[in-house]
């Protein structure tokens, strides 16, 4: 992606409250400059990369694209960035130990003193153990600088000691991070245990685990979320889904008793829940999903600020679990009843969650047989642009558009279309399996006429798909839409 690619998706990122602040905190003193007038420029262009350069170089025909290019995305990133610190802890508390050692440096050692003091104790109890043992290294050069002249040898031991427990706890915490992202790459990347070799393995990793969350400390929320992380991937790697729901609740347990750990707005928290919803769904479990799905509504009237985010996961799970049963009607139903409120906040979402709504909008208006309404929902995202087409959310919409086009019987659209995915499929790498799969099959539909050999074709290409549906590689586009289901209605 170009600079201007990558400009683009950050100003579509960004919220209301977001442009609000941009606005106040880079208004020119004297007359307009080239990087505020781009910065309009892109959204009065609706983020279309060539519109944009082409209207850029027409009112400013002199000025260097690039060079204003690169200064907007700096300025937003540094102003963006200076708003996240106004409101989140760990910011304010690196803010702190910045200011700590420049009034260290300037002689100011008890006013430095002050500051370490309150955010050292800050650091610990909201478990940024990294944070706390720079303010305790400062703290204890300033002692030395001072030459101990406010401390005695106890109180210095106590304190040197409290550094040697905090350091063996974050190592610890490194050292089950690194074990929980082992066994995460193996899920995604290998799926379940296939032969007694995988399954030595990861008896291995998880043997190490439990000698690393052995020797920690327990009341330690990051260790015990750890370790709860680990458990749940270890059952989704042996295909347990009764255990690896236990654990589930008790995670989420973990986290609302350490709801002062959660940040506002809690967005860990709320790809905590994600995580579990898309586990559950994986293994058809939607009986468990709604308890799930209430905690996200709960967090509705708690954190405002984070409704664009939470609404979205809302309706997408509720209809999915509509319509990975075949509930179609109600599918629909719930779509428009909560479709008001999703246009409400659109101005708000992202691309990416903009691309996810319109995806699951177009699967409900398939299996509805609602195709132009289904076109409609996706049209938006297939047009965005090249900066938006190579984002992964994109994908799937794009081979829901083939379907739908194939049910209006748009052969010349499609031809082009197939022709166009493919290319691009090939210039990012080998294409997956179930990608090939789908386009042939949608061919097979369209240009076979003679009703038992399409049948015959198509059954091959059903059954393939099948088979892929376990592996991990192929998961994510067979998770978006029910393909099999779609080609089962092609064979009579």
């Amino acid at each position: 992606m170009s600079k201007l690619d990558h400009l683009i998706v950050l100003m579509n990122s960004m919220d209301r409250a977001e442009k609000r602040y941009f606005d106040l905190h880079s208004q020119p003193y004297e007359g307009d400059k080239d990087y505020r007038l781009l910065y309009r420029i892109v959204q009065k262009m609706n983020y279309d990369a060539v519109s944009v350069k082409a209207e850029f170089s027409r009112l400013k025909p002199k000025s260097s694209f690039e060079i204003t290019c690169n200064h907007l995305y700096q300025n937003l990133l540094e102003k963006l960035s200076a708003k996240d610190s106004e409101s989140e802890l760990e910011f304010q508390i690196l803010k702190a130990y910045q200011q700590a050692r420049f009034l260290y440096k300037r002689n100011l050692c008890n006013e430095s003193l002050q500051l370490i003091r309150k955010f050292k104790k800050t650091a610990l109890e909201y478990e940024f153990f990294s944070y706390f043992l720079l303010f305790a290294k400062l703290e204890i050069r300033i002692y030395n600088q001072l030459e101990f002249d406010s401390i005695d040898e106890d109180e210095l031991v106590r304190k040197q000691s409290k550094i040697e427990s905090v350091s063996r706890q974050q190592r610890a915490i490194e050292n089950l991070t690194g074990l929980y992202n082992l066994i995460s790459l193996r899920q995604i990347k290998q799926g379940p245990v296939r032969n007694e070799a995988e399954k030595t393995k990861l008896n291995d990793l998880a043997f190490n685990e439990l000698q690393a969350i052995s020797g920690q400390n327990k009341d330690s929320f990051e260790a015990q979320k750890l370790h709860l992380l680990f458990q749940s991937a270890y059952f989704m790697k042996t295909a347990n889904p009764k255990s690896s729901l236990k654990v589930y609740y008790e995670l989420n347990q973990l986290f609302e008793n350490n709801r002062k750990l959660w940040g506002n707005p809690p967005f860990f928290y709320i790809n905590h829940i994600r995580g579990i919803l898309n586990n559950l769904r994986w293994f058809g479990n939607y009986a468990e999903m709604p308890h799930f799905i209430d905690k996200l509504k709960n967090l509705l009237s708690e954190f405002p600020a984070a409704q664009a985010t939470i609404l979205p996961l809302i309706f997408i799970f509720e209809n999915r679990m509509l319509t990975d049963q075949k509930l179609f009607t109600e599918a629909l139903a719930h779509l428009h009843a909560i479709q008001d409120k999703l246009t409400e906040i659109d101005t708000n979402l992202t691309f990416a969650t903009k691309a996810e709504i319109a995806l699951q909008t177009a699967v409900v208006l398939i299996w509805t047989q609602n195709y132009k309404q289904a076109l409609k929902a996706v049209r938006p995202i297939l047009n965005a642009g090249k900066p938006f087409s190579q984002l992964p959310q994109t994908k799937p919409v794009r081979f829901i558009n083939i379907l739908i086009h194939c049910e209006l019987k748009d052969f010349d659209y499609l031809e082009s279309e197939i022709r166009s995915i493919e290319r691009e499929l090939k210039k990012r790498g080998k294409p997956l399996k179930s990608e090939e799969i789908i386009l042939k099959s949608v061919l097979i539909a369209l240009k076979e006429t003679d009703t038992k050999r399409r049948t015959k074709k198509l059954l091959v290409q059903k059954e393939t798909l099948q088979y892929l549906k376990n592996n991990p590689f192929e998961r994510q586009l067979l998770n978006a839409f029910d393909f099999i289901e779609w080609i089962e209605g092609k064979l009579h």
